[in-house]
């Protein structure tokens, strides 16, 4: 038996190299909501009903370091309706957002279709259509 029942998430923070670049990123790009800020280094933006806090780093990490030490596992991932998935991958390209790979899956815990980038601090993260309104051919089951 567990010691106590988690029945939701508050928040989850991300941390960042420069907060009002990210704000903006995160606001502008992902469409996330400004929510206002928490303390002197943080910043609350709204992902739907959940509260993300993009925190400052008091010394900036070089970009790369996230991936390196982390791996491609450690993520955060985002889901949107199949249209807004297809012109987020356009839009993302023509305005220089760099796509990192691109999978569909049909099994497995987290199914769908989903592309990933980094956001300015290099942090990893994913957009995921999980009804995809189609499949390509030849996708194994």
């Amino acid at each position: 038996m567990s010691l106590v029942q988690t029945t939701g998430l508050v928040h989850f923070s991300i941390p960042v190299n420069d907060l009002e670049e990210s704000v903006q990123f995160y606001t502008d790009v992902l469409g996330m909501t400004f929510r206002g800020k928490v303390g002197a280094n943080g910043r609350c933006v709204m992902a739907g009903e959940t509260p993300i806090i993009l925190v400052g780093r008091e010394n900036p990490r070089p970009f790369d370091e996230p991936m390196e030490h982390n791996g491609a596992l450690c993520h955060q991932a985002f889901f949107v309706s199949s249209e807004d998935y297809d012109s987020a991958l356009e839009s993302f390209r023509e305005h220089g957002v760099k796509i990192f790979g691109e999978e569909w899956r049909r099994t497995g815990t987290f199914n769908g279709r989903s592309f990933y980038f980094f956001d300015p601090s290099g942090n990893r993260l994913e957009i995921n259509d999980p009804n995809p309104p189609f499949w390509p051919e030849g996708l194994e089951a």
